[in-house]
């Protein structure tokens, strides 16, 4: 049996929570949580931690929310956005089908999903895709009314898959879409990415990017 290091770290981490029913007591009363009004922003997977612990740090007027399940990246999100002197925020280690159990109704005011496995390889495996009706309209749920969800990804495929699905469910306002997000520069924020973000655009790959509103 291999044992992980980083599972007593994440246990013991006060910016942690390793369990859902204790992430489930806060819902609806997140604020509550972080003792204020402030909007409350969501990544779901986290990875290393890059991206959110700088939206963290730089926009303290925002409660910021974490959602990764591997221990490692768990614990080096909360670290990293300690180190850049980020209060407001709390990693949750659970999987983003849980927001249900997490969130209320409207509690949600923007939401990232950053290069989500597409689990291409094998028909068999679509089932396990995040992005598929139930959860998107769940996370509709969740999102206020003109709240956000910002989603990339490099698998053109499952980008175009979800934009039919988003079609059908009719829920969200769809802009600032493209297909090459890499190369629009001038228009987008690349000052801030994530580490897969990093690779990907060392490869060249090409980069999908849709924003949503909920109406």
């Amino acid at each position: 049996m291999i044992n992980n290091p980083y599972i007593e770290k994440v246990k013991a981490h006060p910016n942690i929570i390793t369990k859902s029913e204790e992430a489930s007591k806060h819902k609806g009363k997140w604020n509550e949580f972080f003792g204020n009004n402030n909007p409350i922003v969501l990544e779901i997977g986290t990875g290393l931690g890059n991206f959110f612990s700088t939206e963290a740090s730089k926009n303290p007027d925002k409660n910021y929310i974490g959602m990764e399940i591997k221990y490692k990246r768990v614990y080096n999100t909360a670290e990293k956005t300690i180190a850049k002197g980020g209060e407001n925020f709390v990693v949750i280690k659970d999987f983003a089908q849980k927001i249900t159990d997490i969130f209320a109704d409207g509690e949600l005011e923007l939401t990232y999903i950053f290069f989500p496995d597409p689990w291409a390889k094998k028909d068999r495996q679509k089932k396990h895709k995040l992005l598929q009706e139930e959860f998107l309209t769940n996370l509709c749920n969740k999102t206020k009314i003109g709240g956000k969800v910002i989603f990339k990804t490099d698998h053109k495929e499952y980008f175009d898959e979800t934009l039919e699905i988003l079609d059908e469910l009719n829920l969200w306002e769809q802009s600032r879409k493209t297909y090459h997000y890499e190369k629009d520069i001038e228009e987008f924020d690349v000052t801030n990415i994530t580490e897969f973000e990093q690779i990907f655009r060392g490869h060249k790959l090409e980069i999908c990017y849709i924003e949503l509103t909920k109406k």
